[in-house]
């Protein structure tokens, strides 16, 4: 039982706080895909899902690359682990939607966002191949929070926009 445990152990520790540097700093975009690279989203994967998470970025685990990975189709008969380094954001549908958020780096925490229902994502995998996705809902909605952390962006950062344009467009 000693190794299975050992195994299963969380790898690396999570960065936590509105405040802190580390994932307030803009990232670099990745430059070797290595062993290194590929040790780093082996343990960010088995991170997130030891945290009951969505998504993990690198930035989260003190790692200021642009490189993150997720869960696609959460809960569907498509569910997948990925990883998605130095996305680019192509395009984006117009239509928004607000939904609850919580972010492994502020436990307990949780407030409405509003984010756009679709996303076009381009990115490659840990083998450097180039990859594009087209994405919508939930699956769109964890790309982007993620892709912000990867510019020093929490989705607390989002509440207080939303906040400020509901109260400037009172109805009464």
């Amino acid at each position: 039982m000693g190794v299975v445990a050992f195994w299963h152990m969380v790898k690396l520790e999570i960065q936590t706080g509105e405040n802190n540097s580390i994932l307030r700093t803009e990232s670099v975009p990745v430059k070797a895909f290595d062993k290194d690279l590929k040790k780093l989203v082996k343990d960010m994967k088995e991170t997130m899902l030891k945290a009951d998470g969505l998504g993990l970025a690198a930035p989260q685990v003190g790692h200021n690359l642009r490189m993150f990975v997720l869960i696609l189709d959460f809960k569907g008969e498509e569910q997948r682990v990925i990883e998605m380094v130095n996305p680019v954001i192509l395009e984006h549908g117009e239509e928004t939607g607000v939904a609850e958020e919580g972010c492994l780096s502020l436990p307990g925490l949780y407030a409405k966002v509003e984010r756009w229902n679709r996303v076009m994502v381009e990115f490659y995998d840990v083998g450097g191949v180039r990859q594009v996705l087209e994405l919508f809902g939930l699956d769109a909605r964890e790309v982007l929070h993620e892709n912000d952390h990867l510019d020093g962006v929490l989705f607390i950062d989002r509440v207080k926009e939303l906040e400020e344009e509901e109260e400037g467009n009172l109805v009464l």
